[in-house]
C-alpha cells in the first residue's frame, strides 16, 4: 500500500478531512512509512502462513529421522517386500503358519481374541509380534522374567530382528534364568495332551471338553496383563531391552491410546468428511 494509496483510505474513512492536510509533506512521509509496515507485515504474515501449511517443523523431521534410524538399526530388511506399498498391512502376510506354529495358536488361530468386539482387532494385532505366554503366563515374580525376541521359523533368539518393519517374522517370548541359562516360558507343559484333544475333541462330551481344557490352562493366568501395565511409563516390558529406540520406546509407554480405545464409545469425524458436504 503506497502513500497515496494511504490518503485514498483515509479521505474514504473521514470525507471531512481538507485536502492540504493529506497533502502536508510531513504527513505524507509518515502515510509512506505506516504503508511500507503495513506491506511488510502482510509479507511476513504469508511467510508465516506458507511455513505453517508447507514446511515441517523441525521437531517432525527429527522425530521421521529417529524413526528411519530405528527402522535401519532394529530391522535389516530382506530383499522381498512383504506387505509393500500397503497402508494396511495384510494379515496373511503377517499370520503365523498354523500348521508349524505354537500349540496355543494352533488351537485357536491366529485370531483367538474373540469375545470382545470392542477390544478384539486390538488383542489380535498383537499375537503377531507377541507370544501368547507375554501376556497370559502366571507372574511369580516380575523381576525373575525377561524378554527376548525368537524367530517364527526357526525358534532361534534374536539379537537383530529381520523382516519388514512391523513384520519381523519373529516375537517377544518370555525367558527365565534357570541354572545360569534362559528358558524359554512358551513351552506348552501338556504338548501331548493337547495334540490328543485337537484330534479327538469332537468325540468328547461337553464335561469332558472342559476338564481337559482345565487340565491344558493351568499354567495360564486367569488375570492377563492388561493394557495399561504395558503402555505406561512403568511398563511391563522394558522396550529400550528388546532394540526400540528411546523416542520409540517413550511412544510405547503413553497411555493415550490405551485410554482413547477404552473410555471412547464413539469416533467423531470433522463435518469436512460427513456425506452432506459431498
Amino acid at each position: 500500500m503506497t502513500g497515496g494509496h494511504f490518503v485514498r483510505v483515509l479521505k474514504l474513512l473521514n470525507p471531512d478531512v481538507p485536502d492540504y492536510k493529506l497533502r502536508n509533506p510531513l504527513l505524507q512521509l509518515i502515510y509512506n512509512l505506516l504503508g511500507y509496515v503495513a506491506l511488510a507485515a502482510i509479507v511476513v504474515c504469508l511467510y508465516c502462513l506458507a511455513r505453517f501449511l508447507y514446511f515441517q517443523p523441525h521437531s517432525t523431521i527429527q522425530r521421521k529421522a529417529e524413526i528411519v534410524e530405528e527402522q535401519e538399526r532394529f530391522t535389516q530388511k530382506r530383499s522381498h517386500k512383504i506387505g509393500a506399498g500397503e497402508f494396511h498391512v495384510s494379515e496373511s502376510q503377517v499370520a503365523t503358519n498354523i500348521s508349524t506354529a505354537p500349540l496355543c495358536l494352533r488351537c485357536h488361530g491366529n485370531f483367538c481374541h474373540y469375545k470382545s468386539e470392542l477390544f478384539r482387532s486390538y488383542y489380535n494385532m498383537h499375537t503377531f509380534f507377541l507370544s501368547c505366554e507375554t501376556c497370559h503366563i502366571k507372574r511369580e515374580s516380575d523381576a525373575d522374567i525377561k524378554f527376548k525376541w525368537f524367530d517364527d521359523a526357526s525358534g532361534m533368539e534374536l539379537k537383530a530382528v529381520k523382516g519388514e518393519y512391523q513384520n519381523y517374522g519373529a516375537k517377544i517370548v518370555p525367558v527365565k534364568l534357570i541354572d545360569g541359562k534362559f528358558e524359554r516360558l512358551d513351552k506348552f507343559p501338556e504338548a501331548a495332551l493337547a495334540l490328543d484333544f485337537m484330534k479327538h475333541k469332537d468325540t468328547y462330551s461337553a464335561e469332558q471338553k472342559e476338564t481337559i481344557k482345565k487340565q491344558l490352562m493351568k499354567h495360564i493366568s486367569s488375570q492377563p496383563i492388561t493394557c495399561e501395565e504395558c503402555h505406561s511409563k512403568q511398563a511391563y516390558l522394558n522396550y529400550r531391552e528388546l532394540g526400540y529406540n528411546e523416542t520409540r520406546s517413550a511412544d510405547l509407554s503413553r497411555i493415550e491410546i490405551v485410554k482413547m480405545i477404552k473410555e471412547y464409545n464413539d469416533f467423531k469425524f470433522p463435518v469436512i468428511f460427513s456425506s452432506k458436504m459431498k
